[in-house]
């Protein structure tokens, strides 16, 4: 399938397998996020960048938006309670959510060279579905803490992976590794905005444009 051209809009149904949904809130902590992770070394649009991110994973029954957070309550599709940490849900729904509150969702996809194979699709279900949701793998409040820093990273002092804990984005760096999307490192270095810099400068993801939630016929 073609990707549609940039900088358009697209509603729920037309994501696909692999897309990440670069999150805005609109709250003081998603901006404070923002503000603290912000630079003019970056394509335009991620200058300010997003405070969360999810990833999209096909189920057998439908499309899901998963993600590691602490800020959702509604229950998770596949464990059918709210929970904190590794989760799904309908991305209309997370999509109410953010804009409820006066945020936004951009959508970035994987270039075509890049898409995403049967067997690979799979193995992302797999890896998301059973391996993080299925294990009940919990949100890592520190490790989110110390992506964000600035000097940090560059000493002995960072901490290694700890698959066991995970925030959102080294969620999906994680999950990218084991796709051969990203090169192998340490997945905790990378805080949203610096995820999405990485993958954008690349040149595996672009971004399509902001997630919209009703018919636009």
């Amino acid at each position: 399938m073609d990707s549609p051209p940039l900088n358009s809009e697209l509603s729920p149904d037309e994501l696909q397998a692999g897309d990440i949904l670069a999150c805005y809130g609109g709250d003081w902590p998603s901006r404070l996020i923002c503000a603290a992770t912000a630079t003019l070394f970056a394509s335009r649009h991620l200058r300010w960048p997003p405070s969360h991110v999810a990833i999209v994973c096909p189920s057998e029954a439908e499309l899901l938006w998963v993600e590691s957070t602490t800020f959702c309550d509604r229950p998770c599709r596949a464990q059918g309670v709210p929970v904190s940490g590794v989760q799904a849900h309908r991305p209309a729904d997370r999509l109410v959510d953010y804009l409820r509150e006066g945020g936004r969702v951009d959508v970035y996809r994987l270039a075509d060279i890049d898409r995403l194979s049967t067997t690979e699709t799979r193995l992302l279900r797999r890896i998301l579905l059973q391996h993080f949701i299925g294990r009940r793998i919990r949100y890592d409040v520190r490790g989110a803490a110390l992506s964000g820093t600035r000097f940090l990273h560059w000493t002995r002092l960072f901490p290694g992976a700890d698959l066991e804990r995970l925030f959102c984005s080294e969620l999906i760096a994680a999950v990218l590794m084991r796709l051969g999307r990203m090169n192998r490192a340490n997945p905790s270095r990378f805080h949203p905005g610096r995820l999405l810099r990485e993958l954008v400068k690349t040149g595996s993801y672009l971004r399509i444009g902001p997630l919209h939630p009703g018919d636009r016929s």
